[in-house]
């Protein structure tokens, strides 16, 4: 695999990405109210060439990239909790104010940052052939996390799969993206989210749950 050219790629996307990140801090997006930021997403996903991009019945956006039966599924939720009294914030939350090394703003970090880096890292395997064909990628931005967490991907597994058993048989990987506060979008490195698992990942019999920082 050629390194070098994810990183070349992921750095001719760098301002595509930011302004995708700030877009979706810009958009009030607290559980239950994601409605917003899941049509800019839908949107975004679009524009990128997904295969297809659809809204689930619980309201969790979801995009697939390529045609086979295996999936690697790449989660990041888009809700948030909500900014408390904005007079404590050094800047405005919904701003998405942006220095060279850090993108400021309510679900920066946690975890439409981890979106943005899905999103765009999918776009990158397919641009650069890395999706083996027979595999697809399933990018979700899943709702009221914060509420309740498991509730988004139960939805999933009963809307678009038989049964949990049917879904670990037929998902490979799910990796929650998680970017750290700190903006490093010239690596973006979470630019390539499917291939750096971390050895803490805790896995099950046929599905692996990795979290990246």
């Amino acid at each position: 695999m050629d390194f070098e050219a994810i990183k070349k790629a992921a750095e001719g996307y760098r301002a595509d990405m930011s302004r995708f990140l700030r877009d979706m801090i810009a958009i009030p997006s607290e559980s239950c109210e994601e409605k917003g930021v899941v049509m800019c997403i839908k949107a975004e996903m679009e524009k990128l060439g997904y295969d297809k991009v659809e809204i689930d019945k619980l309201g969790n956006v979801i995009g697939w990239m390529g045609h086979g039966k295996k999936i690697i599924a790449i989660d990041s939720h888009i809700d948030t909790v909500g900014i408390g009294n904005i007079e404590n914030w050094t800047a405005d939350p919904y701003k998405g104010y942006e220095t060279d090394t850090i993108i400021y703003g309510r679900g920066g970090s946690d975890q439409e940052g981890g979106m943005a880096s899905a999103a765009y890292g999918v776009k990158i395997m397919k641009d650069l052939g890395l999706i083996p064909d027979d595999y697809k990628i399933m990018v979700v931005g899943s709702v009221q996390e914060e509420d309740c967490d498991g509730m988004c991907w139960q939805s999933i597994v009963n809307e678009y799969f038989n049964g949990p058993e049917d879904a670990r048989s037929q998902i490979e990987f799910v990796i929650s993206t998680v970017i750290a506060a700190v903006w490093r979008s010239a690596s973006i490195c979470t630019a390539f989210p499917a291939m750096v698992p971390l050895p803490s990942a805790a896995t099950t019999p046929s599905t692996r749950w990795l979290r990246f920082c």
